[in-house]
């Protein structure tokens, strides 16, 4: 019976010691906790403004616009979850005046991205462009040396070598 009451008694000891480390480091349910999802949304939402710049390094241009539409959702998302925080436990969770305006903000900046992501690729086709396999009218532009080269040049032999069967010109279209 003594050896019952003394392991009781250790138990008792060490929930109450447990209790008191617990109330130690809980926060005081005063004290409004700052919205840390509100801050990252924000955050993300402005790294996403900042990916447009990617297009000028050497990240390949295909994972570019899904990359580009990616992260402002998740901006966007992640500020949607900090103001539902702040409304529905306002005792807890501070944010419910800047929470709105990160909202409206980071909502704009994603339907601006998306319209961009659809509509980036509604440049009209120019009727006077060549089109593939077409015959190129001869013209002359200027070489690294800032001397002029015609097209009819590059396609006549030099003396000694054999007459060359096509050309390849590329034309870059950018996004100015």
């Amino acid at each position: 019976m003594r050896v019952l009451l003394q392991q009781i008694g250790e138990c008792a000891f060490e929930v109450r010691l447990t209790r008191a480390t617990l109330l130690h480091f809980m926060p005081d349910p005063n004290q409004k906790r700052t919205n840390s999802a509100l801050w990252l949304g924000l955050l993300i939402t402005v790294l996403g403004l900042l990916s447009n710049f990617l297009y000028y390094s050497k990240v390949p241009a295909a994972v570019l616009p899904w990359l580009n539409l990616a992260i402002p959702a998740v901006g966007l998302l992640l500020v949607l979850i900090g103001v539902a925080r702040a409304f529905r436990q306002p005792q807890l969770y501070r944010g419910k005046i800047l929470g709105s305006i990160f909202t409206v903000l980071a909502a704009l900046f994603f339907g601006g991205t998306v319209w961009l992501f659809i509509h980036v690729r509604d440049v009209p086709r120019s009727a006077a462009a060549p089109q593939v396999g077409q015959r190129v009218p001869d013209f002359s532009l200027p070489d690294s040396t800032n001397q002029p080269v015609s097209l009819a040049q590059l396609f006549s032999a030099a003396p000694g070598t054999a007459q060359p069967k096509a050309l390849l010109l590329v034309f870059y279209r950018g996004y100015w």
